[in-house]
């Protein structure tokens, strides 16, 4: 009865600290009650703390993903340290792992898993995790670190999180993200040669997994030879069934085994709730559930799915090589080494071929599909991420982007076949639904295509494919599909096993360098040949558009756009979408070998070195700058960096890039003009700085015309070629007025004969010409705000 009582009251005490207003102190409260209050009694608070903390249940949780180092530092440093590997949060954890267990909420268990636990299956990976409680209802019960990570990675898939519609730009600044990037590097340390060690317990943990050698599957890591014996005799029945009782043991040894426990379960967890909420079903002939179909992954989410991939690779390629000095000597393979090989293979490559698969399949046709394609082009360069040491969100290295992919490569290239094959033919077919005139659509064929043409790695495709399928008479070609009942003579039982793993029955193969692949690839090309023309036409238009003569005189439009822009492309920007068609179209004749077509005339080394290598860690600078990060005082370079400066991989493009009003005078501009121009303008945004901008923020129509009179030098999302400082873009970004155009003889001109035109015409006066430019004006910024009233919003 009295540890009764003294467990309300610590739970009331918990419950009076989560009503705090402040985070930060929220914290502080925590941890000195954790510090203060004894393991035992602890025991039954952790499920409303993590509940509170995460948000898993009814409560909103503590915003993880909505936190951000810039705006909120104090409670970013104290959430952080409070939920570190070794805080406050997670010792406790590691105590209770003995002899706490927790029951989690199926209904936040991924679609699929749910359904087949209704269905009365028994997934893999909770074999010794369900149980079944009054009237046959199942129940999810874990250990203390499990239910941890459950619901840490609960946390990213909840649709209540989800509905924030928050979008990390910089997952640095995000505290979410740089949690999970804090637990990566701790329990798959890329700099260690051992895992950190298991805290002492006093009885077994449960295992979520047991990792011992299937057959009908083999696995290669790049240091290892590959194994002449793939195929397997025995059905793929009999193996997940001898996979499902390996995975029933309830315990493991405390011994080398749980050296790798803490590691095995996070990737485990993160996978199952990250990569498992739109697989294809393999574990039922019927799918009678297609709600769980419907899922759609936010950009955070799979911007976080690319980082652990990233990470995985990272960790794997930190193997040790194995070294046989006699045949007659048998190597023996740590536990870390045997966890680092089975940890793609049999944790990793099912669930991201599912999770790419799907989003290939239904991702909207918008730009935001980079980061899908991206994630996939990670997956499939794992020489990229040798001896990596890359923080969270820096920019991929460029070194081993143009190198030749080395032989060791491929056995990983032969096992994920599909990846490469499968993947490929269906951006392709998607290729066919995108409109190529636009910069990110171009940019993504390039991408896709830069990577398959990689030195030898086109070639290593092929033959995979060649000794996986053992036809007869094998030509890039000709050749029929492998059908659907796996059974095909010309497939080696490789291949049929990786099918029948990682795609639906039914599914037929058809082969990267068949004949109707060469067809395809044809009218891809007619395509990209269409997508120019397109944009040669555009480029006419624009030309035969520009007016001259009196024509221009009395375009007023003129005086205040920019005579560079050509629709939602400048110029600039069509020429780079021409070089990103011309390129794609050359590396995907190079990779299938055909002939260049005649529309491919601009040279591929037009595009920057980064340009070539990754587009999706947009920052403030262009594409052709050293890798640079962002702090308080700007952006800075990094040793990379200056690394590149020095080697003259990349530079900044100089160019003026401050206060445009104190830009040197110009030959064509009178210098007393400016200087009283600019003191005028200066006062002015001196003294109503604070009303400019009132005004500019407004939704209404003055608002809106507000923005056309009032735009900054600098509009926010655009690029900068050269480092600039925080203060210094701010003040770019702050709406004011500019009236140096009017300082330009050619301006001046205009409005001369302007006034000469009125004035023999109607008669006008000075007095009156100068209401009328007035009239002139207000009318023009009216019709502005009205055509473009999308684009006119400040914030």
């Amino acid at each position: 009865m009295a540890a009764t009582v003294l467990g309300n009251q610590i739970l009331s005490q918990f419950q009076t600290l989560s009503s705090l207003k402040y985070l930060h102190q929220k914290c502080s409260e925590l941890e000195k009650l954790l510090k203060n209050t004894s393991t035992k009694d602890l025991k039954n608070v952790l499920p409303y703390m993590l509940e509170n903390i995460f948000g898993c249940g009814q409560g909103p949780g503590w915003g993880l993903d909505m936190i951000s180092r810039s705006s909120n530092p104090q409670d970013f440093d104290s959430i952080r340290k409070l939920l570190a590997p070794e805080g406050p949060v997670l010792s406790l954890v590691y105590t209770l792992m003995t002899d706490s267990f927790y029951e989690f909420p199926i209904i936040a268990l991924p679609s699929p898993t749910q359904h087949l636990i209704e269905d009365g299956g028994l997934p893999i990976f909770y074999a010794n995790k369900l149980q079944y409680h009054n009237f046959g209802r199942p129940v999810i019960v874990l250990n203390a670190y499990e239910f941890y990570l459950f619901h840490l990675a609960y946390h990213l898939v909840n649709t209540r999180v989800q509905s924030h519609n928050c979008n990390w730009n910089n997952i640095t600044d995000t505290l979410y993200p740089v949690l999970v990037d804090d637990y990566l590097n701790y329990f798959l340390p890329l700099n260690r040669d051992s895992l950190p060690k298991m805290p002492v317990v006093q009885a077994p943990v449960r295992s979520p997994v047991v990792h011992s050698p299937v057959a009908g599957k083999s696995f290669n890591i790049p240091a290892s030879p590959p194994s002449p014996q793939r195929p397997s005799l025995l059905k793929s029945s009999f193996v997940s069934a001898q996979k499902q009782h390996a995975q029933t043991t309830a315990v493991i040894n405390q011994g080398e085994t749980t050296e790798t426990y803490r590691s095995d379960t996070l990737i485990q967890v993160f996978a199952e709730f990250w990569l498992n909420q739109n697989p294809i079903s393999l574990d039922r002939q019927t799918f009678s559930h297609t709600a769980s179909e419907n899922y759609m992954p936010s950009t955070n989410h799979v911007r976080l799915v690319r980082l652990l991939v990233k990470h995985v690779h990272s960790f794997v390629n930190t193997g040790t090589k194995e070294v046989v000095s006699s045949p007659y000597q048998s190597h023996i393979t740590s536990t870390l080494d045997e966890f680092k090989k089975s940890l793609i293979p049999y944790i990793i490559q099912k669930k991201l071929y599912m999770f790419l698969r799907h989003g290939f399949d239904r991702w909207p046709l918008d730009c935001s599909f980079r980061l899908l394609l991206e994630t996939w082009l990670t997956y499939i360069q794992p020489w990229r991420y040798v001896n990596s040491r890359s923080k969270l969100g820096r920019r991929d290295s460029d070194v081993n982007d143009t190198k030749t992919v080395e032989e060791k490569w491929f056995p990983f290239v032969e096992d994920n076949l599909l990846f490469y094959t499968v993947l490929y033919q269906e951006f392709t077919q998607r290729v066919f639904r995108m409109d190529l005139t636009t910069q990110f659509n171009a940019c993504m064929l390039y991408r896709a295509n830069k990577v398959y043409s990689l030195p030898n790695l086109s070639n290593m495709m092929f033959r995979a494919e060649r000794d996986m399928c053992q036809a007869i008479q094998m030509g890039r070609s000709g050749g029929l599909d492998l059908g659907g009942s796996y059974i095909s003579p010309e497939a080696s039982l490789s291949l049929h096993t990786q099918i029948s793993e990682l795609e639906k029955p039914g599914f037929q193969y058809c082969r990267m360098y068949s004949e109707n692949m060469i067809q395809m690839i044809k009218a891809i090309l007619r395509h990209i040949e269409v997508a120019k023309q397109a944009l040669s036409a555009q480029e006419e238009s624009f030309n035969r558009s520009r007016k001259s003569g009196m024509a221009a005189i009395l375009d007023i439009s003129s005086w205040f756009q920019d005579e560079g822009s050509m629709g939602d492309l400048s110029p600039s920007e069509v020429k780079k979408v021409h070089t990103y068609l011309d390129t794609a179209a050359t590396n995907i004749c190079y990779i299938f070998e055909i002939e260049v077509p005649s529309f491919v005339s601009r040279p591929v080394s037009a595009l920057s070195a980064f340009e070539q290598t990754s587009f999706l860690e947009g920052s403030f600078l262009s594409d052709s700058s050293p890798d640079c990060a962002e702090t308080e005082e700007g952006f800075t370079l990094t040793p990379l960096g200056r690394h590149q400066l020095m080697n003259k991989m990349r530079k900044f493009d100089v160019m003026y890039q401050g206060d445009p009003d104190l830009q040197p005078i110009r030959s064509f501009e009178n210098a007393t003009l400016v200087r009283l121009l600019y003191h005028f303008c200066n006062f002015i945004n001196t003294q109503y700085g604070p009303n400019i901008q009132s005004l500019c923020d407004r939704n209404d129509l003055i608002g809106r015309m507000a923005q056309v009179y009032f735009a900054p030098p600098l509009p926010k999302g655009s690029k900068m070629s050269s480092p600039i400082s925080l203060t210094q873009r701010q003040t770019l970004q702050t709406p004011r007025l500019s009236l140096r155009l009017l300082a330009s003889y050619r301006t001046l001109v205009y409005l001369g004969l302007l006034y000469l035109v009125l004035s023999l015409w109607r008669g006008i006066s000075p007095v009156g010409y100068l209401f009328c430019l007035i009239g002139l004006v207000l009318l023009y910024g009216f019709l502005h705000a009205l055509t473009h009233r999308s684009s006119m919003k400040m914030n």
